[in-house]
């Protein structure tokens, strides 16, 4: 999912960089399993945040209402590559911790561009409804609280069918895992780039994010 070359951006631009993204892209291809677990929803606003109709999982934060104005639905998933991959990150560091770093980064990209490819899918599916998409969005994007993972967790059953869990600190294990939702509405929907609010804005060179 992710070429040595969209890996070798993030390496440096030394003649090894390239070298190390090809080893470190051969690692992950071995050891990612990509799964999921996806749903839709209708919405329901509350006083303290939007809900999911019958489930527990709940949208706190100003930024992802404002996302989700003009949307009557929801699409949310749970995505991994699988504890595999962290099984050899952290033996990596054991022996050779540039290589782990490389692994540890490309692992993320992986999962990051799964999901891309979730919510093209979602996407297509729904324009052939008649119906539009928003950009997804994850907990811990802007003010919405990384906490609220555990609800995605539970609404889709996460821990059961992909075996995910909370550490105390609320990150999710295995850790190159995203939980994310994206409106559904019949009509236009706020389009706004991920960018507005990712913790990284100001410090990012671009990368290989389409946003």
């Amino acid at each position: 999912m992710i070429t040595e070359k969209q890996l070798a951006v993030y390496l440096g631009k030394d003649e090894g960089a390239l070298e190390l993204a090809r080893r470190a892209v051969a690692e992950v291809e071995k050891t990612a399993r990509c799964r999921c677990v996806e749903a839709t929803g209708r919405l329901i606003a509350e006083e303290d945040g939007l809900r999911v109709e019958n489930t527990v999982l709940k949208l706190y934060g100003n930024d992802i209402a404002r996302l989700l104005e003009g949307c009557d639905a929801v699409y949310y998933f749970c995505a991994t590559i699988g504890s595999e991959t962290d099984r050899l990150i952290e033996s990596l560091k054991l022996t050779d911790l540039t290589l782990a770093y490389a692994v540890d980064l490309c692992a993320g990209l992986w999962v990051d561009a799964y999901c891309d490819e979730l919510e093209k899918n979602q996407r297509a599916r729904l324009e052939e409804k008649g119906k539009s998409l928003t950009r997804r969005f994850s907990c811990g994007y802007g003010d919405m609280p990384l906490a609220s993972q555990a609800s995605f967790i539970d609404a889709l059953k996460a821990d059961k069918f992909l075996g995910i869990r909370m550490t105390e600190g609320g990150m999710m294990i295995p850790s190159k895992t995203v939980s994310a939702v994206a409106g559904i509405s019949d009509g236009p929907v706020n389009g706004g780039r991920r960018c507005d609010v990712c913790v990284k804005r100001g410090s990012c060179d671009g990368g290989i994010c389409s946003d």
